[in-house]
């Protein structure tokens, strides 16, 4: 089998820069950018923050780090570790140590019985802006201490509920998520973010409370106000390597981390004119779209990956013909119209851009078999 183009395993990185193994003059190397910090899950499986582009090599997923790329994302909770109202509940701050490993995860104690459920505020009445009928997600960490670990979280307005979801905390830090989509015209409302353990004396941690636009993503702490993380960026540049026309082979093990917006793109591969994206769009579907192809995408009845499961893909064509294959089995596609690139650029842009997480990315300078490809999708 031939040599690979351009081979990247996120390992080796530095400020604004992402070494692949293939070529090894560097020229496939990832220009990397974001313009502030951001939250990762190291080696020892803590989570930590790291500096300004600097590249996120995110072990969250397991013993092999991942290249976590994520868009700007804003956390409406002005103090993602405390409380600001208590109901029915005794709560402890700086209780335990929580997933960043500091004591710093807040703890609500139930002191009514079950059926009449304590109650805590992790943030009570605050007003925000909110876009209308539009995707946000609570998220949060919480961990079981003495009880059945059963409670409540739900958003709420000043007047009614918004959402609200069951969940049973375990004796292991877990993340759990709420999401609701807005009305209408409604554009501003004051909001709570609430907690109720459901078991008299049951005790249940929590950490890290995040309201945010879209989808859930990485944490991004705050103190005395709501704060920001910029969105992340890379593109490199390979094109002084040998070149067969309109000829690639792609093969892409990652982690979709969902999206919010229909045809907000995952990855772009081009020869600086003509372009192939991979995009997702309406719930967990995906397909490949590019310059002057056929305007319905290339695979046949879309592709279903679940948000945080790992997967491969790879796409092979020749200038009249398209194979796909996923996690080693082939998919169905449409027969491409137009010119499709000689890949010599990778890109994750900042505009309509959905999270991922990159365990490794190769790109083949030529037409594989069906076989071929679906061996190199087997995980």
């Amino acid at each position: 089998m031939a040599t690979p183009t351009l081979t990247m395993i996120p390992s080796g990185y530095k400020a604004e820069k992402v070494y692949s193994v293939l070529p090894t003059n560097g020229d496939g190397d990832l220009t990397f950018n974001r313009n502030d910090t951001a939250t990762r899950v190291n080696k020892n499986g803590l989570i930590e923050q790291v500096a300004t582009d600097i590249p996120r090599l995110d072990y969250s997923d397991g013993s092999c780090p991942s290249l976590l790329i994520e868009p700007q994302s804003t956390n409406l909770i002005t103090k993602s570790n405390e409380v600001t109202s208590v109901s029915s509940s005794i709560v402890t701050l700086n209780a335990a140590i929580s997933p960043d490993g500091t004591l710093n995860a807040f703890k609500i104690k139930n002191t009514y019985a079950s059926s009449n459920a304590g109650g805590l505020f992790a943030l009570e009445n605050q007003t925000a802006n909110f876009a209308e009928s539009t995707v946000y997600t609570l998220s949060f960490y919480a961990k079981n201490l003495v009880g059945n670990g059963q409670f409540t979280a739900r958003i709420d307005t000043d007047v009614s509920i918004v959402k609200q979801e069951s969940f049973t905390a375990t004796s292991n830090w877990q993340r759990y998520t709420v999401s609701f989509t807005t009305d209408v015209g409604s554009t501003t409302f004051t909001h709570n973010s609430r907690f109720r353990n459901f078991q008299e004396n049951g005790e249940v941690l929590f950490y890290g409370v995040q309201l945010e636009k879209g989808i859930a993503t990485s944490l991004i702490p705050t103190i005395d106000g709501i704060e920001s993380r910029a969105a992340e960026s890379f593109s490199n540049n390979f094109s002084s390597q040998p070149t067969v026309a309109n000829t690639n082979t792609v093969v892409l093990k990652f982690i979709p981390m969902g999206f919010s917006t229909d045809f907000f793109k995952l990855l772009k591969f081009s020869d600086g004119t003509n372009e192939l994206r991979l995009e997702g769009f309406f719930t967990n579907s995906y397909d490949v779209y590019g310059t002057g192809l056929t305007g319905s995408g290339m695979i046949d009845g879309s592709l279903s990956l679940d948000a945080g499961s790992i997967n491969i893909i790879s796409f092979s064509y020749s200038p009249t013909s398209l194979r796909f294959s996923h996690n080693g089995s082939t998919i169905n596609t449409t027969t491409p119209i137009g010119n499709l690139p000689t890949i010599t650029q990778v890109l994750h842009s900042v505009g309509s851009a959905s999270p991922i997480k990159i365990l490794d990315l190769r790109v083949y300078n030529e037409f594989k078999t069906q076989t071929e490809i679906n061996t190199l999708t087997t995980i």
